[in-house]
């Protein structure tokens, strides 16, 4: 069996990361604590958004500090969403990698490795699921999570902090008044931080098939 190389790790690890935080907040409709606060309309605005939303793609730039470096990993690449339930992106060179959540199955590909991987997740994490969430309006905050919202110039920022479990630390989202994602911010537990900033967002593009390839 092949080694995985640091950078391969790296590359895994991140995948998971960076899939964690739209999981998360698809699953934020679904609580059983109410509760009256900023942070209702904010998560309506984003669902909203995606609700009227068949696919979406924009331009990236991801800054990740890892807490054992002090040099900052720089990619530009592209992100690419398509209902029911497909999520892609790609990173361009020097960090080359592509990534593909189809249904609950994640495939990962880093060319100039020549490496494809694939990692099944629990059913209950598939994009289908979550995504069915958004035809129902927010009406209650998640228990167990600490959610808040600030609206500013036309901009919202949600900031969540998961909890105990799991390896995310808190994440912010910031997003306009149509849902049109800016900036996702990760800190995670181990020290890591992940940044990235979207530009060029488009929504209901016609987004095909050979728009999602890996290969």
């Amino acid at each position: 069996m092949r080694s995985k190389s640091r950078f391969h790790v790296v590359v895994m690890r991140n995948a998971a990361i960076i899939v964690l935080p739209f999981l998360l907040l698809f699953s934020l409709t679904v609580a059983a604590h109410a509760a009256g606060n900023p942070a209702l309309e904010g998560l309506e605005t984003l669902r909203r958004g995606f609700a009227g939303t068949s696919d979406f793609t924009a331009e990236i730039v991801q800054e990740k500090q890892l807490s054992l470096m002090k040099r900052k990993m720089v990619s530009t690449g592209v992100v690419r969403f398509k209902k029911p339930g497909i999520f892609y992106m790609e990173l361009y060179p020097p960090h080359a990698s592509r990534l593909r959540l189809q249904g609950n199955v994640l495939t990962i590909r880093l060319p100039k490795e020549g490496v494809t991987d694939r990692l099944t997740l629990p059913q209950e994490e598939s994009l289908e699921r979550w995504f069915a969430y958004l035809a129902r309006p927010v009406t209650v905050l998640p228990e167990g999570v600490d959610v808040r919202a600030e609206h500013r110039g036309g901009l919202w920022t949600l900031r969540i902090s998961p909890g105990e479990k799991g390896g995310v630390q808190s994440l912010q989202l910031v997003f306009d008044g149509e849902g049109g994602i800016k900036r996702l911010a990760i800190d995670e537990k181990n020290g890591d931080r992940t940044v990235i900033r979207f530009h060029d967002f488009r929504r209901n593009v016609g987004l095909g098939e050979h728009d999602f390839q890996v290969e």
